[in-house]
């Protein structure tokens, strides 16, 4: 197996490890260094051709072009007890007050009463639960659910199903999935039986196009561009009073994220933070 290591500035994080999912990395993990800087560790077959994720990866950074000197690639051969290591890396978080998210090998972790536990493989799309967009929603996605029982949810950019599974184990009634990558759409299907929550996610390979349907609370963990190009659509599909959650900003981005929401039709329920990271919770205006 090969181990790639990029080392990067903190705004390329996500956006990059995403990219690594679509590019069949078997598993991608963040560390942080000292210096607070992120190292993203990718992991691929054996014949994978590494220089060509290399230059893939380059071209994409040009999109952050004052960024692109900063981006360093390492790369090594590693063996079954140094990949073992790795899975030891992605233990059991808590996601919200009652939210557990856990890995496939984590068997032995027993809740305490009264906490959901969401399983998610780190296969080949974003959304693991530890990173701080996902949990941001997700705690979000609590707050609304207990107060709105059997409510529908529809979860747009759906990654792994993680925010979809997470809302029908805290007691939506019907969620719904889009994502345009069949990666996601496959790993959503697969996590969502994983969780034996297939009767209540239903997922969609194709944009916000693909349905008509209205929800109680829309939520999406994508980015500043797309959360902002997607204003509009979004609030189509709220239903009236609905709750939108949209997260994947930087915290330095928060203001005017919401700025421009405020001004399209929604008001500002509040704001999280966590680390350099935020999300919103916003409603539709009266």
């Amino acid at each position: 197996m090969k181990r790639l290591t990029i080392e990067l500035p903190r705004e390329m994080a996500a956006p990059v490890s995403d990219l690594l999912l679509g590019l069949d990395a078997g598993a991608v993990s963040e560390e942080q260094r000292e210096d607070g800087k992120p190292l993203i560790h990718a992991y691929f077959k054996e014949k994978t051709d590494i220089e060509g994720i290399i230059t893939a990866v380059k071209e994409f950074s040009t999109l952050f072009d004052e960024n692109t000197e900063a981006v360093r690639f390492t790369t090594r051969y590693i063996d079954q007890q140094d990949w073992e290591g790795w899975k030891s890396y992605l233990k059991p978080v808590r996601a919200s007050r009652r939210i557990v998210i856990r890995p496939p090998w984590e068997k032995q972790y027993q809740a305490e009463q009264g906490t959901q536990v969401v399983e998610i493989n780190p296969g080949n799309a974003f959304g693991t639960g530890h990173h701080e967009t996902t949990r941001i929603c997700v705690s979000y996605l609590d707050e609304i659910i207990e107060k709105s029982p059997g409510c529908s949810v529809l979860d747009v950019g759906c990654g792994s199903g993680i925010l979809a599974i997470c809302s029908v184990k805290l007691g939506a009634d019907v969620s719904f999935c889009a994502d345009i990558d069949l990666k996601a759409a496959r790993e959503t299907t697969s996590n969502s039986a994983r969780n034996k929550t297939s009767d209540k996610v239903k997922v969609w390979c194709g944009s916000l196009d693909c349905t008509r349907k209205r929800f109680g609370v829309v939520v999406s963990n994508t980015s500043r561009d797309t959360l902002i190009s997607m204003k509009d659509s979004l609030r189509g599909r709220l239903l009236p009073l609905g709750y939108l959650i949209v997260s994947g900003i930087q915290a330095n981005e928060k203001e005017e994220v919401a700025g421009i929401y405020g001004n399209s039709g929604y008001d500002i329920v509040s704001g999280k933070v966590e680390g350099e990271w935020a999300g919103l919770l916003l409603r539709l205006k009266k």
